[in-house]
């Protein structure tokens, strides 16, 4: 009986390649892992300054730079609230950290997007103006919120919603106001209803 050595040779050609394609699917998955792991960690590393006393004692001086006894303080691009460079640095660099593929958006919008949000809108020229001599400085904040805009945006499911409306002067004040009011304690990120909560106590001791 005589071996058909090109039917062989086509087999072993065939396991050859199937064996390839899944080292290879093996070690893009292995590579998934890697980035996941490393992502999370990252994540964790950024919360940790965050929660640290020396960032919790930036945010509450940017609190105090724009809380005054009849709401949010003015200021301009020309003396911008000189408390407010250390919070958006921090930001700019979650944006950088997201552009590099070293952080998730989506876990960034999660765990900081409630806190970045408020000062972002209400530093906005700041960051955005054409005219305003840090606009350069801060294009992956820019970035960043946009992505994180867009996950929120669908959460609302209202794609077309105007959604920097949502952030009034009041919902800004209440945001530096629980900043400043957490000054006994260690400032920790909270759900969303327990935010919304305690805005609405706030509101709510103001009126009385």
């Amino acid at each position: 009986m005589s071996v058909n050595w090109l039917a062989v040779q086509a087999v072993a050609s065939v396991v050859l390649v199937i064996t390839s394609g899944g080292a290879i699917a093996y070690a893009a998955l292995q590579l998934r892992h890697e980035r996941e792991y490393r992502s999370v960690n990252n994540l964790e590393k950024q919360l940790s300054f965050f929660l640290s006393d020396s960032f919790v004692a930036a945010r509450r001086r940017l609190a105090q730079a724009r809380v005054g006894e009849n709401g949010l303080l003015p200021w301009s691009i020309d003396e911008p609230p000189i408390a407010a460079f250390e919070v958006l640095d921090f930001y700019e660099h979650l944006g950088l950290l997201v552009k590099k593929v070293h952080l998730d958006v989506y876990d960034v919008w999660h765990t900081f997007y409630e806190w970045a949000q408020p000062v972002y809108v209400d530093l906005q020229p700041l960051i955005e103006n054409p005219d305003s001599p840090y606009s350069v400085q801060y294009s992956d904040l820019r970035k960043l919120m946009r992505a994180m805009d867009e996950i929120q945006i669908k959460r609302m499911h209202a794609r077309n919603a105007n959604h920097y409306s949502l952030w009034t002067p009041e919902r800004i004040l209440d945001h530096y106001r629980y900043e400043l009011e957490s000054s006994e304690a260690p400032i920790q990120p909270m759900s969303r209803r327990a935010r919304r909560k305690a805005e609405a106590a706030a509101r709510e001791r103001d009126l009385a």
